[in-house]
């Protein structure tokens, strides 16, 4: 498989221009094709702010690292 490019398309900088730019009455579609982002991520940002008046969390890539046992951290020290 290798590994995939991690691009992170929103950062909050982009979440604060989606939100401001929406508030000024522009287009969704050319909020997305000025900040090459897809229509629905630009969506996706307005309803979290109408519904919840804040910006939308930004979530990171991958699973949650697990904590090792004591068993384990043996097997791998000794």
């Amino acid at each position: 498989m290798g590994q995939r490019n991690k691009v992170i398309k929103l950062t909050d900088k982009k979440i604060r221009h989606i939100i401001r730019a929406k508030t000024r009455n522009n287009s969704t579609k050319n909020i997305a094709l000025n900040m090459k982002l897809s229509e629905s991520t630009v969506k996706r940002v307005w309803m979290h702010w109408t519904k919840h008046h804040e910006p939308i969390p930004i979530k990171k890539f991958g699973r949650k690292k697990k904590e090792m046992d004591e068993g384990s951290k043996e097997l791998i020290f000794d």
